[in-house]
C-alpha cells in the first residue's frame, strides 16, 4: 500500500519537471536566468502571475524576448518583470519588444525619474499620466504603429537613436505651447496620410483652430494659456473620443474644459466681447443644470457637453443668433414655433439670444409652469410689465397660457389617483385611462407651443386637452354612479337573503312546534 503514495509523487514530479522544461522551451540560458532570479531575501524576483503570463506566450513573443535579452536592451530581472506584468495582448507585446525607446525607457537603472516609464502602481508615487507605460501602451497612435519615433524622431529598432525631428524645438518647449499645434498638423492635416489609419477621421482640424478664439490668442496673441492638441487630448495615452477614458469622452469633455475655464488663475485678464471679465463659473453651473444632470449624473450621452454648443476645434462662444441654432439641434420644435413668433422680432430689437434669454445659458434649470405666470418674480410677469406695459394683449396671454396648463396638469394628477382608487374597487377604468393618456399627450404638446406665443396657435392644441378633461370628468361620474348602484344593489341582495334566511328561519320553528 506504501508504493501507491510514492509512485504519485513520482509522477507529480516528472509532470512538473516536463512542464518546467516546455515552458522554458526556446528560452535562452540568459532569460532563463532572469525569470529564475531571485532577490537578497531568496524570493522570486518574477512573480508567479508574471510567470504564468510569460509561459502562455507564443513562440515568437519568446524569440523577441530572447534577442532583447542578448542584445542586452533588457539586462534585470526587474526589468523583465516590468515588461511582464503589462499583461499585454500578443499583438501589443509585439509593437513593446520591437521598440527600442519603450524598453530603455522603462529601465530604471538607466533613467532618471524625469524619463522613466514606469507602470504607476504605488498610489502614493504614481507618474505622471506622459509616464505611465499602461497608458502609453493604450495610446490610439501605438496600437496603430506609429510610437515614440513618430513625434520624436530617431530609429527605434536601433541601440540609441535620438534625432529629435526638425519641427521639435531644442529649448523652450514648455514656456512656448505655439509649435504643438503645427507639429500634429503634420500627420492631421495630410488627407493622404491619415487615410491609411482612419478615412473618416477630419483633416480640417488646423484651419478650424486657427480661427478660434482658442487659436488666435496662441497664434496671434502668442499666450501659451491658451490650449493647444495635447491641453486636451494628452500626450502619451491619447485614446479615441468615444473611450470612456480619453478626456475628449462626452462625460469628461465638461471636466478637460474646465481644467482651464474654471480656474480663475488661468483665465485671469480675459474678456468677453463687452470688455467685461470671463467668469469661471461655467462648470460649476453645468453640473447642476438640467444637461450636466442628465450627462454626469444619468449618464445620458446625448445631452449637450460643452462642444455642443461652442464645437470642437473651432470651439468659440455663440453670437445671438448662434445660441438658438445650438438649441435647436435638440429642441428643433420650440425654435421652430419661436421663429414664427411676435417674440422673434421683439428679441431681434432688443439683440437678446433668443433659448438663452429665458433659460439662461451653463445653469440651464429644469423648466417649469410657473414660468409662464404674470405674478411677480415669474419670467413673464416681470419681462412682460418691463418691456411690454403698453400691449395690453401680452399678461392677459400669458395668464392664460399658465392657467390653462396648470389646469391640465392638475386634472392630470387628480384624475391619475381616481382612476387607482376606481380600479383598486374593481371597476373598468380603461376608458379613463385612455382619456389620461389623451391629456397627457395634449399636455406635451401644449407645453410646446407656448413658444408660439399665439393665443390662437396655442388654443388649437390646448383645446383638445381640455376636451379629455371633460370627457375624463364624465367617466369618472358614471364610475362613481356605478359603484353607488353596486353598493345598492349588494345591500338589497344582502337585505333580501337576510329576510329569505328569517323567512327559513321562523319556518323551521313553525314546523318543530
Amino acid at each position: 500500500m506504501r508504493t501507491i503514495p510514492i509512485i504519485v509523487g513520482i509522477l507529480l514530479i516528472l509532470a512538473a519537471t516536463f512542464a518546467a522544461e516546455q515552458s522554458s522551451a526556446g528560452t535562452s540560458p540568459e532569460l532563463a536566468a532572469m525569470l529564475d532570479a531571485k532577490d537578497k531575501d531568496g524570493k522570486p524576483i518574477i512573480t508567479q502571475e508574471q510567470r504564468t503570463y510569460f509561459n502562455g506566450l507564443n513562440d515568437n513573443l519568446k524569440e523577441l524576448l530572447n534577442q532583447v535579452v542578448q542584445k542586452k536592451v533588457v539586462t534585470r530581472p526587474e526589468h523583465l518583470g516590468l515588461l511582464l506584468a503589462l499583461q499585454l495582448r500578443p499583438q501589443k507585446m509585439e509593437l513593446v519588444l520591437q521598440n527600442n525607446c519603450i524598453l530603455c525607457h522603462s529601465d530604471s537603472e538607466t533613467q532618471s525619474s524625469e524619463d522613466l516609464f514606469t507602470l504607476g502602481s504605488d498610489s502614493h508615487h504614481s507618474p505622471p499620466s506622459h509616464m505611465n507605460l499602461k497608458e502609453i501602451v493604450e495610446d490610439t497612435h501605438f496600437r496603430r504603429g506609429l510610437s515614440c519615433a513618430g513625434c520624436h524622431g530617431g530609429d527605434p529598432t536601433a541601440a540609441f537613436g535620438h534625432a529629435f525631428v526638425k519641427e521639435w524645438p531644442e529649448s523652450g518647449r514648455q514656456a512656448n505651447r505655439e509649435w504643438i499645434v503645427q507639429f500634429c498638423a503634420r500627420c492631421h492635416s495630410d488627407p493622404t496620410f491619415m487615410h491609411q489609419f482612419n478615412p473618416a477621421l477630419p483633416t480640417d482640424q488646423l484651419a478650424k483652430f486657427k480661427s478660434s478664439p482658442h487659436g488666435l490668442t496662441l497664434l496671434e496673441k502668442h499666450d501659451s494659456r491658451a490650449p493647444q492638441c495635447i491641453s486636451c487630448h494628452g500626450v502619451h495615452g491619447i485614446r479615441p473620443a468615444k473611450d470612456p477614458q480619453s478626456k475628449v469622452y462626452a462625460q469628461r469633455v465638461p471636466e478637460t474644459c474646465g481644467a482651464c475655464h474654471a480656474n480663475a488663475t488661468t483665465m485671469a485678464g480675459f474678456t468677453r466681447a463687452d470688455g467685461s471679465p470671463l467668469p469661471t463659473t461655467q462648470l460649476a453651473e453645468y453640473r447642476t443644470s438640467v444637461h450636466g444632470r442628465a450627462l454626469l449624473e444619468r449618464g445620458d450621452l446625448g445631452a449637450p457637453a460643452c462642444n455642443t454648443c461652442h464645437g470642437n476645434h473651432a470651439a468659440s462662444p455663440p453670437g445671438v443668433a448662434g445660441v438658438s441654432r445650438s438649441c435647436s439641434l435638440c429642441h428643433s420644435a420650440n425654435a421652430s414655433l419661436f421663429d414664427g413668433s411676435k417674440h422673434k422680432q421683439a428679441f431681434d430689437s432688443h439683440n437678446w439670444p433668443e433659448c438663452g434669454k429665458c433659460h439662461g445659458d451653463h445653469a440651464i434649470a429644469k423648466t417649469h409652469d410657473s414660468m409662464l405666470s404674470s405674478a411677480p418674480g415669474a419670467l413673464c410677469g416681470d419681462c412682460h410689465r418691463q418691456y411690454a406695459k403698453d400691449d395690453p394683449k401680452c399678461i392677459p396671454t400669458a395668464d392664460y397660457f399658465h392657467q390653462t396648463i396648470t389646469r391640465m396638469d392638475e386634472a392630470q394628477t387628480r384624475f391619475g389617483a381616481i382612476s387607482e382608487k376606481l380600479a383598486a374597487k374593481g371597476l373598468d377604468v380603461e376608458p379613463i385611462n385612455n382619456q389620461l393618456t389623451d391629456l397627457t399627450d395634449n399636455l406635451k404638446k401644449s407645453r410646446t407651443y407656448v413658444h408660439s406665443f399665439s393665443r390662437d396657435t396655442f388654443q388649437q392644441v390646448a383645446l383638445p386637452g381640455e376636451e379629455a378633461i371633460q370627457r375624463t370628468d364624465t367617466l369618472v361620474d358614471k364610475a362613481h354612479e356605478e359603484y353607488k348602484y353596486r353598493q345598492v344593489g349588494l345591500a338589497a341582495s344582502i337585505a333580501l337573503i337576510g329576510f329569505l334566511i328569517l323567512a327559513i328561519y321562523l319556518k323551521l320553528r313553525q314546523l318543530e312546534k
